[in-house]
């Protein structure tokens, strides 16, 4: 496995869906805290997870604030944000996340085939006790003009 081209398959993948499906304006800091990033004073957090299986395993977690979530669902629905029920905003998380993560594999190594599971939505909180760091977790922090979201993956290596 190649860090370094799966990061970038992984920045990639985050620019193709979400600049292009969801029209958000994007930006890779690099000296973002957790305290700053997770600062969950600011929004709700929404974090769904998908388990994949393939030369390597593990699963993906995307984060994303309920009010970045609602404001791209009623967009992507074509909806007044009043009109958006919270069913409908975990569904756009849980299909972001299988975008992503499919996308992310297609781009790492197009002739490999991935199996992707059915996404599904975590407490965020569940997700920070969780995380830890480790050479086998790879995350991307991602700025819009109004929060951050996230990106990760947790990998575990076939022997």
């Amino acid at each position: 496995m190649k860090n370094e081209l799966l990061t970038t398959a992984m920045k990639n993948s985050i620019s193709d869906v979400l600049e292009t499906m969801f029209f958000l304006s994007l930006d890779y800091p690099h000296d973002v805290s957790n305290n700053e990033l997770w600062n969950t004073g600011k929004d709700q957090i929404l974090a769904s997870t998908l388990n994949f299986d393939g030369p390597f395993s593990g699963n993906t977690v995307f984060c994303i604030p309920k009010k970045i979530a609602l404001s791209i669902t009623a967009d992507f629905l074509g909806k007044d944000e009043e009109d958006v029920s919270d069913d409908q905003i975990n569904g756009t998380v849980k299909e972001i996340i299988n975008m992503l993560t499919g996308n992310t594999f297609s781009i790492y190594d197009p002739d490999t085939v991935f199996n992707l599971e059915v996404p599904e939505m975590v407490k965020f909180d569940d997700f920070l006790k969780d995380l830890s760091d480790s050479e086998k977790r790879f995350s991307v922090v991602i700025e819009t003009m109004e929060n951050y979201l996230a990106f990760q993956m947790n990998i575990s290596i076939k022997d």
